[in-house]
Formats: structure tokens, sequence, C-alpha cells
């Protein structure tokens, strides 16, 4: 090593060499390192994503569940008051499923929930928001839709459920569905106090739609029925 400027020893060539091959050495195991750091984050990302939606979806019909509906509702709350438009819901009870259950087995019961899920499917468009709330009962959230359409999507859910004719099973067994509709009009949702309003109210049509009979449909103004939704709401945990 020979003497440099200032009295600093400068590096030989075998130095210089050596010290290269562990910068080149060192930048390829960082290299690596980093690599496999950004590998292990996005694996971990998407199990995480996995998890996330796996937590999302209901087992037996491949819908969204009821966790899903929470940040749905406060979503399509916030589109509604950045467009000024209504917001309806659909609370959708299969007629007397216990019955289904009892007499045929769960088996045939999971049949008929898939069945139902696969009928309303088919009548969502890409931005309505389907649930299966639990038990026998679906959500339907349907977006910028006032009374006259949600009662119309509600009273063709209603014939299609009522004309399936469920394959490998009892011809005897007809199904049917009591549906609840609200409707949050727009000059109101500014108002709301609560997202989950527009699901009580639809909740609380259901059940007074059940009391007129199996097959009925039953239609509440979100805003108007407020104390009726209140105080037969059942908790959304």
């Amino acid at each position: 090593m020979d003497e440099g400027e200032g009295g600093r020893k400068a590096l030989n060539f075998d130095e210089k060499n050596f010290l290269f091959e562990w910068l080149v050495e060192n930048n390829k195991t960082l290299t690596r390192k980093n690599k496999e750091l950004l590998v292990e984050n996005l694996k971990f990302r998407s199990r995480v994503e996995e998890l996330e939606k796996i937590s999302f979806i209901d087992p037996t019909t491949g819908l969204y569940n009821r966790w899903y509906l929470q940040p749905r509702l406060v979503e399509e709350f916030s589109r509604a008051r950045r467009g000024d438009f209504s917001l309806s819901c659909l609370f959708i009870d299969i007629d007397d499923f216990k019955t289904v259950n009892d007499r045929y087995g769960h088996f045939i019961g999971d049949k008929v929930l898939r069945d139902t899920a696969l009928l309303l499917r088919g009548h969502c468009r890409r931005e309505d928001v389907l649930i299966r709330f639990g038990g026998d009962e679906f959500v339907l959230l349907l977006s910028a839709s006032g009374y006259r359409a949600a009662k119309s999507a509600a009273e063709r859910i209603r014939g299609r459920i009522q004309a399936h004719a469920l394959s490998g099973v009892d011809p005897q067994l007809a199904l049917s569905v009591s549906i609840g509709v609200s409707t949050l009009k727009k000059e109101h949702i500014d108002s709301a106090r609560d997202p989950w309003e527009i699901v009580w109210t639809a909740d609380g049509a259901m059940h007074l739609a059940r009391q007129k009979g199996p097959g009925q449909i039953h239609w509440l103004d979100c805003h108007g029925n407020r104390g009726k939704a209140e105080s037969g709401e059942r908790a959304a945990s």
C-alpha cells in the first residue's frame, strides 16, 4: 500500500479488487434479501385479502354476509347524499323455512337457500348489494331506487321464486317469500341518523307482510316510520 495525498495510504490493486468484490457480493446479498422481503410481503398481503374475503362470504350461498353490509351501508348513504337520489331496501324471508328443514332435512334446506340466493342474484343490478343476513333472511340494498322501483323489484322477486321448481325435491314443496320494502327518499337522506335505519324499517315491513300470510309484500316509508322501526329493530351484531 503506497502513500497517497495528505499522507493517506493508497490501496493497491489487490486491495481495490477485494473491496470491489466485497461491495458486489454485499449488494447481491442485499438485493436477494429485498426480493425475499418483497415476496413475503406480497404473500402476506394476499393472505390478508383472502382472509378478509372469507370473513365477508357466507359459505352456504356464496353471498356476502351481514358483516359486509355495515361498510356498504355507509358507502351507499354517502353516494346517495352526493348524488341526491333515493335509497331502498328489501328484507326477504323464506316462508315456513323451519318446516322445510324439519320435514326434508338440512341438506334440502341448504339447497333452498342456494336456489333462493341464485334467483336473487339474477334480479340484482351491478350497483345493488345482496346479503344473506342470517338464517332464511336476505337483504337487498337497491341503489338509486325509489318506492316504485323497489316495489317492482319485490314483485318480480316474489313471482320468480313462487314459479321456481326445486329439482330432485318433493314436487309438493313450493317456495314463497315475505318481503318488506323500505325507502328513504332523497329529500330525507341528509336527516337520516343511522344508515341501519333503512334495514330496520324493511325488517319491520317484512314482519307486517308475514302477518298477512305467505308470499306477501309490505312497504314502509323509512322517514315516516322511524318510531316503528326503532321499537321493533333487531341488532345487527
